[in-house]
């Protein structure tokens, strides 16, 4: 029986562009190595995670240090990865190969999250928290990255800084306990708004344990993020 025109040749040609999108994102992901191991990425990292270790030796919440680890591992990547202005100039550069704006994206938001996770998983083993709370961690490290890479290729690590400090603060906390004070003012209620709204890891708590709304909340903002971050280079090759 012959086959009809339009129905298999689709399928052929649409998997070696499956095969070229993700080579092109592992090349954007293979960066993350060297930069481990030349620069002070990968000692930031290893503070972070002493530290950490330490506070809950000194009575910080198991599952909120593994939850930072992820959050605050992952905004340090996209200040490392993505945030330096050598790097965000260099967008338009590799647009200039056989890329897109998408798989840049994607494999810089790789990069930031698999140090990340690391981190997450040694931080979960130096606890004794269990894979649950890894996973809580692991999600939180997702979500935040991807926001992370859109505010550092935006706005630059001065933004990233920031977004640092508030996680750290308040990352961890519930937005009615911000809104329930007598008197919240305007700052307390923005920051409430953006606790609700954002990837603050309050909402990724029992991520690990099958909370699906946590988990969709995570793939909503990484997805989002990503797509965003891919504008943001795509336009970067406008300016250039």
């Amino acid at each position: 029986m012959p086959r009809r025109i339009g129905t298999g040749r689709r399928s052929c040609l649409s998997y070696p562009r499956g095969v070229r999108f993700l080579r092109r994102v592992f090349a954007e992901t293979a960066l993350v190595s060297p930069r481990l191991v030349r620069t002070r990425f990968g000692a930031a990292l290893l503070v972070l995670g002493v530290t950490l270790i330490w506070l809950r030796s000194r009575g910080l919440e198991p599952l909120t240090a593994v939850l930072q680890a992820g959050a605050l591992g992952a905004v340090i990547g996209a200040a490392w990865v993505a945030g330096n202005a050598r790097d965000r100039a260099a967008l338009a550069t590799a647009l200039t190969h056989p890329t897109t704006p998408l798989a840049i994206a994607t494999g810089r938001w790789l990069a930031i999250v698999l140090p990340a996770a690391l981190l997450t998983m040694l931080c979960a083993m130096a606890s004794g928290e269990p894979a649950s709370a890894a996973a809580a961690g692991l999600t939180a490290a997702a979500a935040v990255g991807a926001f992370a890479l859109t505010t550092v290729l935006a706005v630059g690590n001065g933004a990233g800084v920031m977004l640092f400090l508030f996680i750290a603060v308040a990352g961890t906390v519930a937005p009615e306990r911000l809104v329930g004070l007598a008197h919240p003012g305007v700052v307390r209620l923005a920051a409430a708004s953006a606790l609700e709204l954002g990837p603050a890891l309050w909402h990724y708590r029992d991520a690990g344990t099958g909370d699906w709304g946590a988990v969709l909340h995570a793939l909503a903002w990484t997805g989002l993020g990503v797509l965003l971050a891919s504008g943001v280079v795509a336009r970067q090759k406008a300016h250039a």
